[in-house]
């Protein structure tokens, strides 16, 4: 009879036993799921540029002479409309005077010619003869031609001498110095360069096969020795030697940056494709020979079993990897627990 108790607790104990052996089990066998759909495919170019200055330029004197102001050095920022260099001026402004006067005589001339045409039209055709009205008008037909020449002539020595000042065209930084005060310059001579700083642009090159599906594509940029990436906008997509077999992409940030020409710039270039389906990293299964797989969850009366299946993947974006081959839409793949399944094996989905 003492032994009744004995077995009792003895078969309450193996109960229990089983019931966490069970339950052990049941948590090893479950999974989590998700159902594959069809989605946009994306891709990310990386792409490697630097930073241009479109605007650009090495300015130099249209005329020869001598430096004698230069008011700049390299670095300096500078408006438009700045003196920046200018030459002697000595000779030219003789010119330009010797203009003024030439044309201030001429103005004289011209005067005097039209008072006696005036003179002219105001005697009768009986006091003034003919002939001398239209000598008189000759005259003045001359001297106004000769004073149209003295104009020309002094505006062109006052354009000569606007030329021996070189101004800066535009907005910029001075950023090369080819010349000093006494040296002798002439035209064409690259004296200052000077570079728009507020207009830089980033340049990539890019694939021509990216060309047909940049619609609707999103670019972000990193400038060199920064691990930040910023948004940009798309300025111009510029062809180029057909050999090479890419095209220019040029582009600004969406929010300044700091920046200097020369500077190396990456870019990622998110790129829209056709739509198909995609899992999550985490369902992936690589073997050591390369291939690659994902478990399937697939119901059988009210039992769920794993498969695996073996596929073909593309392209990744934001933790989803494209399949090419292998899945279609309304799969179930595991995500969670896929790492010690058996074919065929029973799972409990903890998403179902």
């Amino acid at each position: 009879m003492s032994l009744l108790p004995s077995l009792t607790r003895l078969g309450a104990g193996a109960v229990l036993t089983l019931s966490l052996a069970s339950l052990a089990i049941a948590q090893e066998n479950r999974v989590e799921t998700q159902v594959v759909a069809d989605s946009p495919r994306i891709e990310i170019l990386p792409l490697t540029g630097s930073v241009s200055a479109p605007r650009t330029s090495q300015l130099s004197s249209a005329e020869t002479g001598q430096v004698s102001e230069l008011t700049v050095e390299m670095g300096d920022t500078v408006t438009q409309g700045q003196p920046l260099l200018s030459l002697d001026t000595r000779d030219i402004s003789l010119e330009s005077q010797r203009a003024r006067a030439d044309l201030a005589q001429a103005e004289a001339e011209r005067d005097e010619a039209q008072r006696l045409v005036s003179e002219a039209n105001q005697l009768s055709a009986q006091n003034f003869a003919a002939s001398q009205r239209r000598q008189r008008e000759g005259a003045l037909a001359a001297a106004q031609a000769i004073l149209e020449a003295r104009r020309a002539d002094y505006e062109l020595a006052q354009l000569q001498l606007e030329r021996h000042q070189i101004r800066a065209p535009f907005d910029g930084m001075v950023t090369h110095r080819e010349s000093n005060i006494g040296e002798w310059v002439n035209p064409g001579d690259n004296l200052l360069t000077l570079v728009d700083l507020a207009s830089l642009r980033l340049d990539f090159s890019v694939p021509l096969s990216a060309y047909q599906r940049f619609e609707g594509s999103q670019l972000e940029v990193s400038l060199e020795g920064s691990d930040q990436w910023h948004p940009a906008r798309t300025l111009a997509r510029i062809p180029l030697d057909a050999s090479s077999r890419q095209f220019l992409l040029r582009a600004a940030p969406e929010t300044p940056l700091e920046m200097l020409p020369g500077m190396a710039v990456e870019g990622r270039l998110q790129l829209n494709g056709e739509s198909g389906p995609s899992v999550p990293r985490d369902a992936l299964i690589r073997r050591p020979d390369g291939s690659v797989s994902v478990w399937l969850a697939r119901q059988s009366d009210d039992t769920w079993q794993a498969f695996e299946q073996r596929v073909e993947i593309g392209s990744s974006y934001q933790g989803e990897v494209a399949v090419n081959e292998g899945l279609s839409a309304g799969d179930r793949v595991i995500v969670v627990g896929n790492e010690r399944l058996e074919e065929g094996q029973e799972v409990s989905l903890s998403d179902d």
